[in-house]
């Protein structure tokens, strides 16, 4: 407590003591507020782009457009996949973030459907369940190949025999087949079989044939 009633001298050196007090605080109050205030002051508000507003928008909203004028290099990748059909394209994106063409393809491997046929009837009785989608054609239109890529279906003779031959560089029936032993999930994945020759047998000639020795 400062006090101001003793006398002339002792009114001005409480005074002084007064305005010392006051100074020291203000000089505290600016060293702590100070570089709090110039850490935001070249901050830049920046508005979120519109695959963001996709991101989050609702899940069942159906067809729901955001305006945004501004050119986002990010839209490009986007560009060339459509909603899937009466879903949104918000809905549409999510999906294939969560369930992508190669986890979902996984799946179908597993299902062992021969045909575009098999699909139909195990779509019509409910069998394919929901991380599946009933037209992949469509979720997947960018990725797509055939139905006989999706559903792993075995490559005919002569598919086989380029794919062997040209393209994983293999140059005998053994090579082959410790290529497809020693990594079956690429082999199921690339849809050539185990043992070619028996696969094949209506077609098969020779190794030499086979591996464009001859």
């Amino acid at each position: 407590m400062i006090l101001l009633h003793h006398g002339r001298n002792s009114c001005c050196i409480s005074g002084v003591a007064l305005v010392s007090v006051l100074l020291q605080l203000s000089s505290f109050a600016f060293g702590f507020l100070a570089p709090r205030c110039c850490r935001f002051q070249n901050v830049k508000a920046v508005p979120p782009s519109r695959k963001f507003l996709e991101s989050v928008g609702n899940c069942q909203d159906q067809g729901e457009n955001y305006d945004d004028d501004d050119d986002d290099d990010d839209d490009d990748d986007d560009s060339t996949i459509k909603p899937y059909r009466n879903r949104s394209l918000a809905w549409t994106l999510k999906y294939r973030i969560a369930n992508p063409y190669e986890t979902a393809r996984k799946r179908v491997l597993g299902f062992g459907h021969r045909s575009k046929d098999d699909w139909d009837d195990a779509m019509s009785s409910g069998q394919l369940g929901q991380y599946v989608p009933n037209h992949p054609d469509e979720m997947y239109a960018p990725e797509w190949i055939s139905w006989d890529e999706w559903l792993g279906v075995m490559r005919t003779y002569n598919e086989t025999k380029h794919l062997a031959a040209n393209v994983l560089g293999l140059t005998s029936l053994d090579d082959y087949i410790l290529f497809v032993r020693s990594d079956s999930k690429r082999a199921e994945g690339l849809r050539i079989p185990v043992r070619p020759d028996l696969r094949y047998k209506d077609e098969w000639i020779d190794e030499d044939s086979f591996f464009g020795k001859s």
